[in-house]
């Protein structure tokens, strides 16, 4: 298995015992900007309130990717204003045809200071150069922002400090068995997917080997509800305007990882990505660590943990 970091280990065993110590009190800030597809599957909610929550994170800003861009960005800087994160920016990425979901409902026609006129591509590659070596993109949906970045302003490829992705299939399917299939956010772009994996960034892929099987379970979804936050008041309408009764945290998954939070092994391979949006896995020098043999129960049980001290 693979190792969690001290302060993880601290803070799950201070969310089994019922401690109330802050998640990640002792570590020095990430600088994170979140990339995401927020409003169709409802995971994303869950990935970015995590961000803004935990006090390790520097939530440098979002970008929205995939379909109507300027809507996701609504839905994001709302769930940031009811979390208190009013002044964090949100950039819509190049608007395409497809539609986002009902959770769209709950943010339809919000306004705030953190919705900029900055294009995607422009706030990420002005917020790389102010600090290079600095900041860790988290792209959880598909990979149109990132490629349009590395082709356009390909000085940034030594900037970014690194890129951890929710993306990817490797030696599993969605049923968390062999054989791999195509993963949904490569699928939605393979072209940028395969730019992003030339660009020699370091990637981390936490694809569906080591998210599949994180399904947020009706009682560890009762135990968020009973905080009684506004924050997990908004993911409970967020989930229930989605739909479905249990969601798949694939998207959170990536998110802890990128804080420090590692519940799952790291494999180091050589990933190509074909046209249909397999990520294979062939020979060559690694250009990709890979997340494989997750801590399930830890990982939920954590992030239950970590929302207690939200807003």
């Amino acid at each position: 298995m693979g190792m969690l970091g001290r302060v993880g280990i601290v803070c799950l065993l201070a969310g089994l015992l019922g401690a109330t110590m802050p998640v990640g009190a002792s570590q020095a800030q990430t600088k994170i900007i979140l990339d995401t597809d927020i409003g169709d599957d409802v995971d994303d909610v869950y990935a970015l309130a995590l961000l803004a929550v935990l006090p390790e994170v520097k939530l440098v800003g979002v970008t929205t990717v995939f379909g109507e861009t300027d809507k996701r960005a609504e839905l994001a800087a709302k769930l940031l204003w009811v979390m208190g994160h009013k002044d964090v920016p949100v950039c819509a990425g190049r608007r395409g045809d497809h539609k986002i979901g009902p959770q769209y409902l709950w943010a339809a026609g919000f306004r705030s200071r953190s919705l900029q006129k900055t294009t995607a591509v422009e706030f990420l590659r002005e917020q790389v150069n102010k600090a290079p070596g600095e900041i860790t993109i988290v792209t959880i949906g598909a990979l149109t922002n990132l490629g349009d970045l590395l082709s356009r302003y390909p000085e940034v490829r030594t900037k970014v400090k690194r890129i951890v992705m929710m993306g990817g299939s490797h030696f599993v399917g969605y049923n968390a068995e062999p054989p791999p299939v195509a993963e949904w956010n490569i699928r939605c772009d393979p072209a940028a997917a395969r730019i992003v994996m030339g660009s020699g960034v370091p990637i981390v892929m936490a694809g569906l080997d080591a998210t599949t099987m994180m399904k947020l379970d009706e009682q560890r979804q009762k135990k968020l509800a009973a905080f009684g936050k506004r924050t997990t008041d908004a993911i409970a309408s967020l989930r229930l305007l989605w739909g479905m009764p249990v969601p798949t945290l694939y998207d959170p998954v990536a998110a802890a990882y990128a804080a420090g939070h590692r519940f799952a092994d790291e494999k180091p391979v050589r990933i190509e990505v074909e046209n249909d949006g397999m990520t294979r896995v062939v020979e060559g020098e690694p250009n990709a660590v890979v997340l494989v043999n997750p801590r399930k129960e830890a990982f939920l049980d954590w992030y239950v943990e970590a929302l207690r001290q939200a807003p």
